[in-house]
């Protein structure tokens, strides 16, 4: 039987080829940019995005966190991202997303934050830190549609009374919603449109049989130089096997929190509902001491006027003498 942390080899049987997995996976993300060696892939993909962004290219990049399949192995819940420098000092957070959640702009402040943060050991200057942009790849709707957000949306900190001043130009942030994609019919003429339609479409079962998808292949070479990543991730049975038990494990967790999520509404509806059962009972016992307590007054209030005493009245009625006399 298969756990959340292995693989399930009964369902596929040896030598069977597997479907190509989407470039938008961590996992495979990390694999093919966050290589130690052979970093052109990576600083390709940057310099597309950067430039795209009315911003220089990269002339060289280091990744800072390269690929490591034990440390996947042993957690199968952090987040994969890719972490690389480049000649200027620059650092560049770079993570690929595939599921929509509400507060993800501010997940991406926070693990921008956090890089920024990291710079600095204790007693060091602030005058150390270098710029972070952080770089989202979602293949999701970050924004509605009705927002009219481009594809390629870029933020950093600006002045509002004075826009030349740029104090905190150190803060950048990427989203690249993949969706909104527009797939053209001839080669992409920028880097950055031939990088999109690589990275949303590689990924189809007919890639490799498509025009633009070759033609892509032929004139870029960093993007052949991640394809031969992909290529090897693809070959190898362990990396594959790693994804889908991480997958797998992932799947469960989520099931696991949404199974806990709806247990605590079902049983929290149950306790309102014996609440409101409780408190319904005690205020309808409630009114009706009310009701009989007025019933006794006004029999109290028709004696009277017939001439009894109050105190035959209060004894009749189980009512107050006092409250009696001042009818």
């Amino acid at each position: 039987m298969s756990t959340p942390d292995t693989p399930d080899r009964a369902a596929r049987q040896p030598g069977t080829p597997r479907p190509a997995v989407p470039l938008t996976s961590d996992f495979v993300f990390k694999y093919v940019f966050g290589a130690d060696q052979g970093t052109e892939g990576l600083r390709g993909l940057l310099s597309a995005i950067q430039e795209d962004a009315g911003c220089p290219a990269l002339a060289s990049v280091q990744v800072t966190n390269p690929f490591n399949l034990k440390e996947s192995e042993d957690d199968k819940l952090s987040v994969v991202d890719v972490r690389a420098t480049d000649i200027r000092g620059t650092t560049f957070t770079v993570e690929a997303q595939a599921t929509y959640h509400a507060a993800f702009p501010s997940r991406a402040l926070y693990y921008w934050a956090r890089a920024y943060g990291k710079q600095l050991q204790e007693s060091e200057f602030y005058s150390r830190l270098q710029p972070v942009v952080g770089v989202n790849l979602l293949d999701f709707l970050l924004f509605p549609r009705s927002a009219g957000a481009p594809m390629h949306t870029s933020f950093r900190p600006a002045c509002r009374e004075a826009p030349h001043l740029d104090p905190l130009g150190d803060l950048m942030i990427h989203f690249i919603e993949l969706p909104r994609f527009d797939p053209p019919d001839r080669l992409p003429s920028t880097a950055f449109g031939r990088w999109m339609y690589y990275i949303r479409y590689r990924s189809k079962e007919d890639a490799m049989e498509d025009p633009i998808m070759k033609a892509i292949l032929e004139d870029t070479s960093e993007i052949r130089e991640a394809e031969k990543r992909y290529q090897a991730f693809l070959a190898d049975e362990e990396l594959q096997d790693r994804l889908e038990a991480r997958d797998k494990f992932r799947r469960t967790h989520l099931q696991l929190l949404h199974d806990a999520e709806q247990k605590g509404k079902a049983e929290g509806k149950e306790e309102g509902l014996q609440q409101g059962r409780e408190e319904g009972r005690e205020q309808g016992i409630e009114q009706g001491r009310e009701e009989e307590r007025a019933k006794r007054f006004e029999s109290a209030r028709r004696m009277k006027a017939a001439g009894l005493p109050p105190e035959d009245i209060a004894r009749f009625t189980d009512l107050p003498e006092e409250e009696i006399r001042e009818l």
